[in-house]
């Protein structure tokens, strides 16, 4: 009988392989598909919030599936890749177009937006490993997220094109930009507070148990 240690590695085996199989899909069909040569490809891969979010996720999976060691680096980086998924499954819900496009797009978006998402916080749910991280170090699942919009921003003011709509403050203005970004920021910080309010809950109830 399998324990739960090595149940919670095939999942996160399983989660790893297809985030993989994601990337390397969105990569090769921006190559084929849209004719981008293999650097425009890869650069794209670190604009696009999604792209980023799908291979963060298959790393940390693989820390997850080949070391059952937990550490306070591997808790704040499993905190901060679910924290992205989900912003991930909701911004494209809220203020992108959720249609699924045909082909081969439709079966990596369908991917990256649906299934990772769910996967991760499934596996969390179900098989751990607490991603219990302490109040004070909360704000580490922030980091990334913030790096990369100073990146896509910075780019953006160069060459006038942005990932996502909501991120054009030419078109949008610097107000509303800020707005959205602000209110993205809070709701990453209260789905991490929320997921770590869990953990730190079951570790008491099984403490107590």
């Amino acid at each position: 009988m399998r324990t739960p240690v090595a149940a919670r590695q095939a999942a996160y085996t399983v989660i790893s392989v297809v985030a993989a199989l994601t990337s390397v899909g969105i990569w090769l069909l921006m190559i084929v598909d849209e004719e981008r040569s293999v650097g425009a490809a890869t650069l794209e891969m670190a604009v696009k919030f999604t792209n980023v979010t799908v291979v963060l996720v298959g790393v940390v999976a693989a820390w997850i599936a080949l070391d059952a060691a937990p550490s306070p680096a591997r808790a704040i980086a499993h905190l901060t890749v679910m924290v992205m998924a989900v912003v991930t499954a909701i911004v494209n819900a809220v203020l992108l177009d959720p249609t699924l496009p045909s082909g081969w797009w439709g079966v990596v978006d369908l991917s990256q937006h649906y299934a990772i998402p769910v996967a991760v916080v499934a596996a969390w749910a179900t098989l751990g490993p607490p991603a219990e991280v302490p109040a004070s170090s909360s704000g580490w699942v922030v980091v990334v997220p913030f790096a990369w919009l100073m990146f896509v921003l910075a780019r953006g003011m160069v060459t006038e094109s942005y990932p996502y709509d909501f991120l054009d403050a030419a078109e949008h203005g610097w107000v509303r930009v800020v707005a959205t970004v602000s209110a993205l920021f809070v709701a990453m910080l209260a789905i991490g507070a929320s997921i770590s309010t869990v953990d730190r809950r079951r570790s008491h109830d099984a403490r107590s148990s």
